[in-house]
């Protein structure tokens, strides 16, 4: 075998180096294309809600002699929903006591509040502030009575004495035949404020008997003809304005008593009834 010439050799070397410098090219290009991507961050809503809403926890209470549970969260307005707030969004005050933003929107019928209730869902989710899934809307019967008892078995979430109540409510004794500006009574234990007194609030049931047996998550009978409202208010006597006490009216009529506020909750978690 004759030996290589010093071009020969040179030539080798040049060949062997280009192969090696491919396949080092190669196998970096291999390491690159078959490590995985980086997972992106995936875009979602975070949900904010409305300023001055109490998140309520599950739990239950006795209704007569049957306990009523929750087993879900929900989220309930600490206030009354203002003239101000309902103007704001709507447009117009149908209020029979104007003149202070501050009070609660009365006069409205329960189409009207579920429309409010609406329209804020629509507001809410544009901004960016409400996860497809949630919506604003009125309280059950059961989520209200739950939220107006925080925890107590009382007549009032104050306790039994009337003597107590000036401090909480407004009522036939105390309002001078008007309502007022919210959130100046004391709350509730649960930082609700105006359970008792004040205006009257639509529910999302519909009224009829209770049933008599134990419920989960209630919303009451499929249709009927009154729609339900609770706590009492300013042009009626203390009484009235029990935890546990209800009262109906057709869903069309708006009243200068009966107001709402509003509640949030996972829609494909909670059905209403409207």
């Amino acid at each position: 075998m004759t030996e290589p010439t010093s071009a020969g050799l040179s030539t080798c070397l040049l060949i062997l180096s280009i192969a090696l410098f491919q396949f080092g090219c190669d196998r970096g290009g291999s390491d690159v294309s078959s490590r995985r991507p980086e997972s992106s961050p995936v875009s979602s809503t975070e949900l904010v809600p409305l300023t001055n809403m109490v998140l309520i926890k599950p739990g239950s209470f006795v209704r007569g002699k049957y306990p009523v549970t929750l087993t879900r969260d929900f989220w309930l307005g600490k206030y009354e929903v203002t003239q101000g707030e309902y103007a704001a969004v709507m447009g117009k005050n149908p209020s029979h006591f104007p003149g202070d933003t501050n009070r609660p929107v009365e006069k409205l019928s329960y189409f009207d509040a579920v429309a409010y209730c609406s329209a804020v869902t629509k507001r809410e989710g544009s901004a960016g502030r409400l996860p497809p899934g949630y919506t604003y809307r009125l309280p059950t019967e059961a989520e209200w009575e739950y939220a107006c008892r925080a925890g107590t078995t009382n007549f009032f979430s104050f306790g039994d004495a009337v003597t107590e109540a000036d401090q909480y409510a407004w009522t036939l004794e105390n309002s001078e035949s008007t309502t007022h500006p919210v959130g100046q009574k004391r709350p509730n234990p649960w930082g609700l404020y105006d359970m008792h007194g004040n205006v009257w609030e639509w529910c999302s049931d519909w009224f009829a008997p209770y049933p008599a047996m134990a419920l989960t998550n209630p919303s009451g009978p499929a249709n009927g003809k009154f729609k339900v409202f609770r706590g009492g208010g300013w042009n009626q006597a203390l009484e009235f304005a029990r935890s546990r006490n209800r009262f109906m009216m057709p869903p069309s009529n708006g009243i200068h008593f009966v107001g709402f506020r509003i509640a949030l909750s996972q829609t494909n978690l909670q059905k209403t009834v409207k």
